[in-house]
């Protein structure tokens, strides 16, 4: 295994950091050309039907007081209104004060039912309360996350349980209601940003838990395989400010947490999130340095539980049809992605989804 520049001070002790794109490759591979391929660089007709289905989202973006904020957002479906092929509106929820206008943002959009996301990257222009998404970049998430969550088949009574938690050690994470919340949750978003201010949110699911505490002021979240694009632990190298919000099926509330990140490899950390046999080949440390259970009113209405509300026309969403669309529509240059745009074919998408989901659901 290749040393990387530093260590983690952290959990008692000290943890090898992965601090270079070159350690990062070694440990959870390099990012391959097929997945970077399915991002486009505006908003195609997949892209809207998607949009219009969706009432629910989480929004990460830098705040009237300049600090990295990840919330929920949503209400009736197409709450996320495509004004064109480049533009998103929405409305941000109160209390957030005007974003630096330019600054990056990211959305992704979920549909109850169905298990892809819809990812937006771009940059934010907000006034009165309305906010504007210039679009940079879209694509379509693997549905490995929500699959593993059962975000849309969740045990509602076992959700709504408070589990009986120690409070953590001193730091922002001693309180047992935030403690407890973590402990219940199986679906978290993370913000990230790269050194240029461009925005990622990436979702993670796993079965409640998965968000494991380490100390009064330190979590552990397990990188397993996704869209193979690694995006958050890319733009960790760059830049380690991060921000987590996680959710309870059911409930109102979330869990926002704010701080800095890094990664490791660390056999003794990963041990623990082993599950159905395989463990992650890294995990996201961070330490956290604001946390906030706060009441996200677009939970309650967006009604993303309540199976009347679920939209009955999902099969207006065709998701193999939009990833060979979007292959070809990629702008990449060079050999590899001329021939990539070429074969791509329906026949061959479900050979490779098929044979990533048999490889690396776990």
């Amino acid at each position: 295994m290749p040393k990387s520049g530093g260590t983690i001070t952290s959990w008692g002790g000290h943890m090898r950091a992965i601090t270079s794109v070159k350690d990062l490759e070694s440990v959870v591979g390099r990012r391959l050309l097929p997945p970077m391929m399915k991002s486009i660089s505006e908003l195609d007709g997949h892209c809207r039907v998607f949009a219009e289905l969706s009432p629910l989202g989480f929004l990460s973006f830098v705040d009237g007081d300049g600090r990295d904020r990840t919330v929920a957002v949503g209400g009736a479906p197409g709450f996320a209104a495509v004004i064109s092929d480049t533009s998103v509106a929405l409305d941000l929820p109160d209390g957030l004060g005007t974003p630096p206008t330019g600054s990056g943002a990211a959305l992704l959009l979920l549909v109850p039912g169905l298990r892809e996301t819809l990812r937006v990257n771009g940059r934010l222009t907000a006034r009165d309360g309305k906010a504007s998404l210039a679009v940079e970049e879209a694509f379509l998430h693997c549905a490995k996350c929500v699959i593993r969550s059962r975000l849309w088949t969740p045990d509602l009574d076992a959700a709504a349980t408070p589990l009986s938690v120690a409070a953590a050690a001193e730091g922002p994470l001693s309180d047992e209601r935030l403690t407890g919340f973590l402990a219940r949750s199986p679906f978290a978003v993370i913000g990230s940003r790269d050194a240029s201010g461009a925005a990622d949110l990436s979702p993670k699911g796993d079965p409640p838990g998965f968000l494991r505490i380490l100390d009064g002021g330190t979590i552990a979240i397990p990188d397993r395989p996704g869209n193979q694009r690694t995006d958050t632990f890319h733009n960790i190298v760059e830049h380690p400010g991060v921000t987590v919000l996680a959710i309870v099926p059911g409930e109102e509330h979330a869990l926002e947490l704010a701080g800095t990140a890094a990664i490791t490899d660390d056999a003794d950390l990963l041990a623990p999130m082993e599950v159905k046999g395989k463990r992650p080949h890294a995990a996201l440390l961070m330490t956290v340095t604001r946390a906030e259970l706060v009441h996200q009113p677009s939970l309650a209405t967006a009604g993303p539980w309540d199976p009347a509300r679920q939209p009955a026309d999902l099969d207006r969403l065709d998701l193999r049809g939009a990833w060979v669309d979007h292959v070809k529509q990629n702008k990449r240059t060079g050999l590899a992605a001329a021939l990539l745009r070429k074969a791509a074919n329906p026949a061959i998408t479900d050979a490779g989804i098929r044979m990533d989901y048999r490889r690396n659901l776990y």
